[in-house]
């Protein structure tokens, strides 16, 4: 195994060490089961179809000649998604502490006198982090999934809804549907915790970073909203962790498409992968 791979596997086991790391396993997994009794016990699933259903969508299944579905795994998967909030937060936490814990606990100089250059070692932290929310957003699926066919049953295993694709409603397999959500959700959970891990190097602590990335990712609609009457306002951060409503064509600056947002994330990730990268490498320990 190389150095590199080594080291993630070494900052993966360190990891799961800590009870926090099980503890927002537990949290997801309380939080499904919940969603699940109360939809299945108080909630009637058809409702929760009227419900998640908005009227526009209604009209293109009435418009395709498309029964609407019954609530079942898939539906129960689908609104789970959501659930990637959550994970957002825990992996910024994740994302300042793998840093800053090495500072705090006075490790990082027996870190950096392995054989392993800076650049590799911080490598293997920034992959654990990416890693550690794959698993985490593959958790919440798998148990979404489980939940969903013990309280709901499945019709088909992979039927054909209609979601908005981008230009306009359209028929598309709900695993597609899913995974175009997964993958919009992905997109804002790299750019924030790239931020927070930024933000810890820099500051060699998690509560700035902690509490920075939570605030973009919380308050961007808010922020965007306030300074939405400004030019400079499409080039913010916070303007474009959305890109799924760019991509349904509700952009949050009027006038902003998707390969704009795109590029403007693009460069934003740039910027703090170069940022964090330099500040490391270039860092005395001598005094930590």
């Amino acid at each position: 195994m190389s150095n590199l791979g080594q080291l993630i596997k070494n900052e993966f086991i360190k990891l799961h060490h800590y009870k926090s790391t099980w503890a927002m396993y537990i949290i997801i997994g309380f939080l499904l089961i919940g969603m699940g009794m109360v939809t299945s016990f108080v909630v009637n699933p058809s409702a929760m179809v009227d419900g998640t259903f908005q009227a526009e969508l209604m009209q293109a299944y009435q418009s395709m000649g498309l029964e609407v579905p019954a609530y079942d795994m898939w539906a129960f998967v689908a609104e789970n998604i959501s659930m990637t909030s959550f994970i957002t937060i825990f992996i910024i936490v994740v994302a300042a502490k793998i840093i800053s814990n090495e500072y705090k606990w006075g490790t990082i100089k027996l870190l950096l006198i392995r054989p392993a250059g800076r650049g590799t070692i911080l490598t293997s932290k920034y992959i654990t982090v990416l890693l550690f929310a794959l698993v985490m957003i593959l958790y919440t699926i798998i148990l979404s999934m489980i939940i969903g066919l013990l309280f709901f049953g499945v019709d088909s295993w992979n039927p054909t809804i209609v979601d908005n694709m981008g230009s306009g409603y359209t028929e598309v397999s709900v695993i597609t549907s899913i995974g175009k959500d997964i993958l919009f959700s992905l997109i804002p959970l790299i750019i924030v915790a790239t931020f927070s891990f930024m933000i810890a190097i820099l500051f060699k602590g998690s509560a700035m970073a902690i509490a920075a990335s939570i605030v973009i990712f919380i308050a961007s609609p808010m922020i965007t909203m306030l300074v939405s009457q400004y030019e400079i306002s499409k080039y913010l951060l916070t303007a474009h962790l959305n890109l799924q409503s760019t991509f349904e064509g509700s952009p949050m600056i009027e006038g902003t498409s998707l390969g704009f947002s795109a590029a403007v994330l693009l460069v934003y990730y740039v910027i703090f992968m170069v940022i964090g990268w330099l500040t490391f490498k270039k860092r005395d320990v001598a005094g930590n």
